[in-house]
């Protein structure tokens, strides 16, 4: 954000977040069974004063797909998900499919670890049914670029 000076920018950054770990409620069996770790440090009041600097943040503290009716974009260029459980991703990115433009990005970070397979194969299926494909890169992320 300090290299293209976002802050000078008509747009948008939404983060949207627990900022402390997982909901049960949306963790499937087979992660459960994983072992992943389900609650993170509190986190909320340090992200809010990283991104103070910038008006153009919206942050958003809840649970996704919860959350997502308040984001109120139109145009999406750029998606990270990084949430660690495969339903809220699997949620974001149909949420967000059709707003997504083309050439736009998408970053799906634990793509490549074996202890997210669940979360591999879950877009690995949604990838087929848009008709694009995971870019499998060596940092163990996918990424999808929107047609």
């Amino acid at each position: 954000m300090h290299y293209i000076n976002f802050k000078t920018l008509n747009q948008k950054f939404y983060l949207l977040d627990t900022f402390r770990g997982l909901s049960e409620k949306y963790i499937l069996d087979e992660e459960k069974k994983l072992g992943k770790p389900r609650v993170y440090e509190e986190c909320f009041e340090r992200v809010k004063e990283t991104f103070k600097e910038f008006k153009n943040v919206v942050i958003i503290r809840g649970t996704v797909p919860d959350t997502l009716p308040q984001v109120k974009a139109e145009k999406i260029a750029y998606l990270s998900l990084d949430m660690n459980c495969t339903q809220p991703e699997i949620a974001a990115a149909e949420f967000f499919w059709d707003k997504l433009v083309s050439g736009a990005v998408i970053i799906l970070d634990d793509y490549g670890w074996q202890g997210h397979i669940i979360q591999k194969q879950a877009f690995d299926k949604f990838a087929l049914r848009k008709g694009v494909q995971v870019l499998s890169l060596p940092t163990s992320q996918g990424l999808i670029f929107k047609p």
